[in-house]
């Protein structure tokens, strides 16, 4: 009697079933969003010039403040991959490229809680999670590429067989993002945690190829510029510590308690502070780092739900993943655009009243004017800290009123600004004889006086 009624019940979709489908869901409606990112407008430059080069940028191409200057593009191959999809459909290729990269950045995250956990429930618990936390940070810049790569080289680490991959993993990682060193280090403190000393060798490969992409021995300055650029980056929202009862780290936390949790089933033991330390520190230093900490724990957050029991069926028959297949192929095409920006996030119509002269302007400005405009005409500023390093808390500082600005327009000449109409430096040029030339609800362009 008991087998009898169990048959039907594996054929009844579970609410861990139902589960699975939400982070896909909420990864589609995310996919085409109106492109908000200004970071990803410069790259597409960046591959522009490089393809035309027939090499990768050293140089500063975009800014009259720092223009010449040392400058290496981390992500060389994937703004070539950006250029490409431009030049044949214009920011309509970036939906579903953001839909690929995520796609296989949660697809991932499932494989690797279902075989930590070993249970669909667990793994649907992981992925929503997993979706809570990262949406946020799901934008078109080569991060993208990073968080998928971080999972595929830890599903590699966690298949013994599949680890011959790692290099290959690691040399395409190298050549979209310079993060690929947090792969390597979460490879190398899961080498010592786990005592899998045969894959020395292996990790050493991984390490070594990064350093055979176009940039060669240049990847090491990329890591350096960075280290130096600390302060510079501490400017940047998205670079400090994250708030602790925000919606992106509830998640967070939550993996923390069960990782506890597996821990007290001694599932968890001491052998993996080697890599809960590190990444747990990293995690709350950082806004940015918290996706990559998150990534690197989830392995050790899924033991925390081993054998969850929740609904009915713990696996597909083969009617429901018809059902599961037909909503995921079909709903992508309910939702389709044509890859727009968000107007209400980059200036368009102010930019459409600036002369030739230097302007001076915000980061996210600069941005879109290296993708609408450059490199004809050249930016103050804009995103790339590791460049401005030396110029952000200068800009910052005469943005916000606490700093004389005829100094730096002077040393500049700059002979207009865009700025948000909130902004206290639209107060002082105006006390200084400054005008609007244009005005919205949003942004304002000045220019001295007669002019």
């Amino acid at each position: 009697m008991t087998e009898t009624a169990a048959t039907p019940s594996s054929r009844r979709v579970s609410l861990g079933h139902l589960l699975l489908i939400v982070p896909w869901v909420a990864l589609v409606i995310d996919a085409w969003a109106p492109i908000r990112d200004n970071s990803f407008l410069w790259h597409i430059r960046a591959g522009d010039l490089q393809a035309v080069a027939g090499e990768v940028l050293t140089t500063d191409p975009f800014s009259f403040t720092m223009n010449g200057q040392p400058w290496l593009t981390q992500s060389w191959l994937a703004e070539l991959l950006y250029v490409w999809g431009e030049r044949n459909w214009g920011l309509g290729f970036v939906p579903p490229l953001m839909l690929l990269m995520t796609s296989v950045t949660f697809l991932g995250i499932g494989l690797i809680a279902y075989r930590r956990s070993r249970s669909v429930s667990g793994t649907a618990v992981v992925l929503l999670l997993s979706t809570i936390l990262l949406i946020s940070f799901l934008v078109p810049r080569p991060v993208i590429f990073s968080f998928a790569l971080f999972v595929l080289v830890t599903v590699a680490w966690e298949r013994p067989a599949t680890r011959w991959t790692l290099p290959f993993l690691f040399w395409v990682w190298a050549a979209v993002h310079g993060s690929f060193s947090i792969g390597l280090a979460y490879v190398g403190l899961s080498l010592v945690a786990e005592k899998e000393w045969k894959w020395l060798p292996t990790a050493i490969m991984s390490g070594l190829v990064t350093l055979l992409t176009a940039h060669g021995l240049g990847v090491v300055t990329v890591l350096l510029e960075f280290v130096y650029a600390r302060e510079a980056l501490a400017l940047l929202s998205e670079w400090r510590r994250p708030e602790l009862l925000s919606v992106v780290m509830l998640p967070f936390l939550i993996g923390l308690a069960l990782i506890t949790w597996a821990a007290i089933k001694r599932r968890v033991t001491l052998r993996h502070l080697c890599v809960i330390v590190p990444f747990l520190a990293m995690g709350l230093g950082a806004t940015r780092a918290v996706p990559p900490a998150w990534i690197a724990l989830i392995p050790l957050i899924s033991l925390g739900l081993f054998e969850l029991k929740v609904g009915s069926s713990p696996r597909f028959s083969t009617g429901q993943a018809a059902v599961f297949a037909v909503a995921v192929l079909i709903l992508p095409f309910l939702l389709a655009s044509d890859g727009a920006l968000d107007d209400g996030r980059f200036p368009v119509a102010a930019v459409a009243a600036l002369d030739e002269s230097p302007v001076f302007h915000d980061d996210r400005t600069g941005g879109y004017l290296i993708w609408a405009e450059g490199p004809g005409r050249q930016v103050y500023i804009d995103d790339r800290a590791e460049l401005y390093r030396g110029r952000l808390a200068e800009f910052v500082a005469v943005r916000d009123g606490d700093r004389p600005f005829e100094p730096v327009f002077e040393r500049e000449g700059i002979g207009q600004a865009l700025l948000k109409v909130t902004e206290p430096l639209v107060e002082d040029l105006k006390a200084a004889g400054w005008e609007p030339v244009f005005e919205d609800d949003q942004y304002v362009v000045l220019r001295p006086e007669g002019l």
